[in-house]
C-alpha cells in the first residue's frame, strides 16, 4: 500500500470515528455516599467526601432513596441538581473546622490525658466537638491549663509517672484503701476477650503524696523482687474478695435468697446476682445496699450486678421446678433427614418419659450419622412411623416447656417428620414452647463458640447429659452463699451492710 492509499484511509476512519456520537459514562440512578461524593466532586470540581454528603443530608438537600446490603443509596440526579455554591460551601465548612481541630487519639496526644478525659469533658460541655469526632483545639489548650488534676490516668502512669514506684506496688495502694477508680471502661483483648481497666483522678494520686506516716522514698527505687514497705498498710484492709463475700452472704441473710459471687477471669470484675422471691431485692435495692456498705462499696466498681449468667441460672431453677419442662432429643438418618429415635424425659426429675426407635418410611441412614449414633436400617425396620408415636410425643410434652441440646435441629426434625405425616403440628411448633440448652449454656459461661454437648448419641443419653447442662446452670456461677438459719425465735434478718468485715485502715503519723 502507498502512502497516499494509508493516508486516505487513515482520514476516512477518523471521519467514522467523528461520525459515531460520543456516550457519557453510565451512571447508576443511586449511589452510595462514597461514590456519590465522587459525582459531586467530578460535577462541582470540590473536594467532596462522604461526610460532606451526609451533612448535605441532614440539612435536607439530599434524601435516602433505596438501600443496598442496609447502606443508603441517594439519588443521582438530585446530586448533579445542587447549587455549587452550596456544595462549596459544606466543603469549606469542613475543611476549616479540621484546620482547628484534632481527632480524638491526636486530640488526647497533644495535651497529654486519657481519651476518656476528652469524652467526659465533651459530654460536660467543656470542650466544644463536632464532625468527624473531633475536638477544637484551642478549647484543649485551654483545658489542659485551667483543669489541671481533673484527668483520669491509668494504674501504670499513677504509679510510674505520678508516685515514680514500681506499676507492681500499686496493688497494695489499692488494697489499703487509699485510693478508688475514678471510672472504668472495657478494653478489647483479642477477638473475644475484653479487660476492664481503671481509671484515677491524676489529683487523687498527687494527693497520696501527702499521707501521713507514708515513707514514699523508702519504696522508690526498689529493685525487681524486693518487698515493699506498703504491703505492711494493705494487710490492715480487707481484700476486695473477702469484701464481696462478706456483702453476698449479708445480703443472703437480710433477703433470705441465695447469692452467687463470681470473680469472672475474663473481666477480672466480680460478678453479683440473686434469687428473685415475688421480684424482690430489685437491683435498685442491692445497688443501694452495696454503695451503703462501708467495705464492700470501697469496690462497687468493680463489682457488676446481674450479668447475663444471672437470668440464665433463674431461669434454668424454674425450668427445674416439677411440671415444668421435659428434655427432648432426636436422632436422624441424616444431618437433615428423618427421625429413628426419639426420646423425652422430665426435666425436674430426669424420669423417661419415652424412649423409642422409629421407622423412617424408606429413608435410609446415611453411613455418617450411623457412624455417630450406631443406629442402623435393620434396627428400625420393624419399628413404629413417626405418625404412631406422635400422639405420645404430644401427651409427654402438652403444657411443658421442650428443652433440647440444639432446639432449632430438634424442631425442626420435629416438624419435618410430622409434615411429611400430614398431622397438624399443634403445641410442637411455637418457638415460645422450645428452650436452647446449647444457646443458654454458651451464654452462661460467656462462650461464642458452638460447644458439644458430650453425651452418648443415642437419644436417651443424650436427654441426661443435657438435662445436667441445666442443672449445672441452675447452681449459678462461683460462689453460693445462701442464708443462715435464724435463731430460735429470731426473725430472718441478717447484719447490717459493713458488719461482716473491718473498714480499711489509713495510715496515721
Amino acid at each position: 500500500m502507498t502512502d497516499t492509499t494509508t493516508e486516505t484511509a487513515a482520514a476516512d476512519a477518523g471521519a467514522t470515528t467523528a461520525a459515531i456520537p460520543q456516550q457519557e459514562p453510565y451512571v447508576p440512578e443511586s449511589l452510595g455516599a462514597t461514590r456519590l461524593a465522587l459525582l459531586l466532586a467530578d460535577h462541582t470540581g470540590e473536594p467532596v467526601t462522604p461526610e460532606d454528603v451526609a451533612v448535605l443530608v441532614a440539612q435536607e438537600h439530599l434524601e435516602v432513596v433505596d438501600h443496598y446490603k442496609g447502606w443508603p443509596m441517594y439519588s443521582t440526579a438530585a446530586a448533579r441538581e445542587l447549587d455549587v455554591a452550596l456544595v462549596r460551601s459544606v466543603v469549606e465548612e469542613r475543611v476549616a473546622w479540621e484546620k482547628a481541630s484534632l481527632p480524638r487519639a491526636k486530640a488526647a496526644e497533644r495535651i497529654g490525658w486519657h481519651w476518656s478525659d476528652l469524652v467526659r469533658m465533651a459530654k460536660e460541655g467543656r470542650i466544644t466537638t463536632g464532625r468527624g469526632d473531633r475536638y477544637l483545639i484551642t478549647d484543649l489548650d485551654a483545658m489542659a491549663a485551667e483543669a489541671d488534676g481533673e484527668q483520669y490516668v491509668t494504674a501504670r502512669v499513677a504509679a510510674t509517672d505520678v508516685l515514680e514506684i514500681r506499676a507492681s506496688d500499686w496493688k497494695y495502694i489499692e488494697a489499703a484503701g487509699w485510693i478508688l477508680p475514678a471510672d472504668v471502661y472495657e478494653k478489647e483483648v483479642g477477638r473475644y476477650r475484653t479487660v476492664t481497666v481503671s481509671l484515677y483522678r491524676l489529683g487523687d494520686v498527687r494527693a497520696l503524696l501527702d499521707l501521713p506516716g507514708v515513707d514514699w522514698e523508702a519504696v522508690r527505687g526498689l529493685p525487681k523482687g524486693a518487698p515493699s514497705p506498703l504491703r505492711e498498710y494493705a494487710k490492715l484492709a480487707p481484700t476486695r474478695a473477702a469484701a464481696v463475700r462478706g456483702f453476698a452472704q449479708g445480703l443472703a441473710d437480710r433477703h433470705g435468697v441465695t447469692v452467687w459471687a463470681w470473680n469472672s477471669p475474663y473481666s477480672g470484675r466480680w460478678e453479683l446476682d440473686w434469687e428473685r422471691i415475688e421480684d424482690t431485692p430489685t437491683e435498685a435495692t442491692v445497688r443501694r445496699e452495696l454503695a451503703e456498705d462501708p467495705v464492700a462499696g470501697a469496690y462497687a466498681g468493680e463489682i457488676e450486678l446481674c450479668p447475663e449468667w444471672g437470668e440464665i441460672t433463674r431461669q434454668a431453677r424454674e425450668l427445674l421446678e416439677p411440671g415444668r419442662a421435659v428434655v427432648l432429643d432426636t436422632e436422624t438418618t441424616d444431618l437433615h433427614g428423618y427421625t429413628v429415635e426419639i426420646a423425652v424425659i422430665d426435666a425436674a426429675t430426669g424420669k423417661k418419659l419415652m424412649d423409642t426407635l422409629v421407622n423412617p418410611g424408606g429413608a435410609e441412614i446415611s453411613d455418617g450419622a450411623r457412624w455417630v449414633h450406631g443406629i442402623t436400617d435393620e434396627m428400625v425396620a420393624d419399628k413404629r412411623p413417626f405418625e404412631k408415636v406422635l400422639p405420645r410425643l404430644r401427651q409427654v410434652t402438652k403444657g411443658r416447656t421442650i428443652l433440647a441440646y440444639n432446639a432449632e435441629f430438634d424442631r425442626s426434625v420435629v416438624l419435618r417428620d410430622i409434615a411429611r405425616a400430614g398431622r397438624k403440628p399443634t403445641h410442637l411448633e411455637p418457638w415460645d414452647n422450645w428452650y436452647c440448652l446449647m444457646q443458654a449454656y454458651a451464654d452462661w459461661i460467656g462462650s461464642r463458640r458452638w460447644l458439644r454437648l458430650g453425651g452418648s448419641h443415642r437419644a436417651a443419653g443424650d436427654c441426661e447429659s443435657a438435662r445436667q447442662v441445666l442443672i449445672e446452670m441452675s447452681q449459678g456461677r462461683g460462689t453460693a452463699f445462701t442464708p443462715a438459719p435464724p435463731a430460735p425465735g429470731d426473725p430472718i434478718s441478717g447484719p447490717p451492710p459493713g458488719t461482716v468485715l473491718a473498714a480499711a485502715a489509713v495510715p496515721t503519723a
